[in-house]
């Protein structure tokens, strides 16, 4: 361990040191300043976290950043809001899409277009660059970022006697049905608003109307989608639906269904040695699209300036070739930028960890939720529809007219 944490010290220096101007002022201010971090990464990713931070302490000894856990994202929202409702935000923070949308538009956040290197926005990946735009600047940052990939259980398929993973939701719905038998099923499903837009976009479809005005889901790509999802839990039933919060991995460690679709980070949960998985990519129905999940990190209103430039010396480092990659290593999330996919570090990694190669390839299918706040009040009564038509207590038709005047109503009120 002490080995890896000197090597990746070494290429972290590099990287400082070619950084840009401002990085490099920061560096050499003499004035220590300390910036705060409100952030959500539990266990495992925390202390990867915790070791990266200590890594640009020690080639930043004037800077020191305090990161604050806050146990979740629902949590680390609530304690924002009430943060920037006492004028007392912290200087940066993890945040979800429609979190920024609203803060952005409230005036609070400081674009991090500002404090970071131009040669390093040109290097982020085009979508999340787009993702974390508005207006053409880029106003948050891409952290730990993932795509969804299918995770399969290589035994279950070798005992079933299918030879590989499958590439369309055809043979998605056939290979769940030749997996499942008592008490073991084929695929694992959450019943959330999520798993319908992944499936929706699919097949061709999108959440709202152009001007963002009113749901467009009620259609035959909606029609398709949740119809697809219906007949694998309740007209074959070979898809075992979870509660929108549980976690699949945790019944894919259990080998309690052969495959499911989840995102990278997943990766990270999956420790049980009697389970054997790859991963692939999405299967496809009408056209490849991939969602996306994680948090990007934005820095906010009341930072001093130095605080400001050592923001940006922060998370230019935390999405340094050597950092993005090694963070990408240790967490299953992705690399953020596209330099690092060419690297020596992440070649050799993926050499020998070709699963992890899968993800990064998708994302140039990416698509991302509408950014408002409003979609996503109305998510969870959409939510509560999904889940009663998969138990077989409301039809498809039925759900989409529910979930689309839930969804106007919510939209109307913004």
């Amino acid at each position: 361990m002490k080995r890896w944490t000197l090597s990746i010290t070494a290429a972290i220096v590099m990287s400082s040191a070619l950084s840009g101007a401002a990085l490099a002022n920061t560096r050499h201010a003499a004035a220590p300043v300390t910036i705060t971090f409100y952030e959500a990464m539990p266990g495992h990713l925390g202390s990867t976290l915790a070791t990266l931070t200590n890594e640009f302490e020690k080639s930043h000894p004037n800077i020191t950043v305090q990161l604050i856990y806050t146990g979740s994202y629902s949590t680390q929202q609530q304690k924002l809001v009430a943060a920037l409702a006492a004028n007392q935000p912290p200087t940066i923070a993890q945040v979800e899409e429609t979190w920024t949308t609203e803060f952005n538009q409230n005036g609070r956040l400081i674009p991090m277009q500002s404090v970071l290197p131009a040669g390093t926005i040109k290097d982020i990946f085009p979508s999340l660059r787009a993702d974390n735009s508005y207006g053409g600047k880029l106003v948050t940052a891409p952290f730990n970022r993932s795509a969804y990939v299918l995770f399969y259980n290589t035994d279950d398929f070798k005992a079933a006697g299918i030879s590989q993973p499958p590439r369309t939701w055809a043979e998605l719905q056939a290979d769940a049905s030749k997996l499942h038998r008592d008490g073991h099923y084929g695929f694992g499903m959450q019943a959330n608003y999520y798993t319908f837009e992944m499936f929706l976009h699919q097949a061709g479809g999108t959440d709202l109307t152009a001007n963002d005005k009113r749901a467009a889901f009620d259609s035959p790509a909606g029609r398709k989608a949740l119809n697809f999802m219906y007949d694998l839990a309740v007209k074959d039933k070979s898809a075992l639906v979870i509660s929108e919060n549980a976690y699949l991995s945790d019944g894919f460690n259990t080998n309690e269904y052969a495959m499911d679709i989840d995102t990278t980070a997943a990766m990270s949960f999956i420790d049980n040695p009697a389970t054997h998985w790859r991963v692939a990519p999405l299967p496809v129905g009408t056209k490849m699209a991939v969602p996306t999940g994680g948090t990007n990190i934005a820095l906010f209103k009341g930072a001093t300036p130095a605080q400001q430039q050592a923001a940006g010396a922060y998370v230019n480092f935390l999405i340094s070739d050597p950092a993005t990659v090694a963070w990408a290593k240790q967490t299953g999330y992705l690399p953020v930028r596209m330099s690092a996919l060419h690297s020596h570090a992440w070649m050799a990694y993926i050499g020998a960890n070709p699963i992890k190669a899968v993800a990064p390839a998708e994302l140039q299918y990416a698509f991302f939720s509408p950014r408002l706040a409003a979609l996503n009040s109305g998510m969870t009564s959409v939510t509560t529809e999904i889940g009663d038509c998969l138990s077989g207590s409301l039809s498809v038709a039925q759900t989409l007219s529910k979930s689309a005047q839930e969804i106007n109503q919510a939209l109307a009120s913004q």
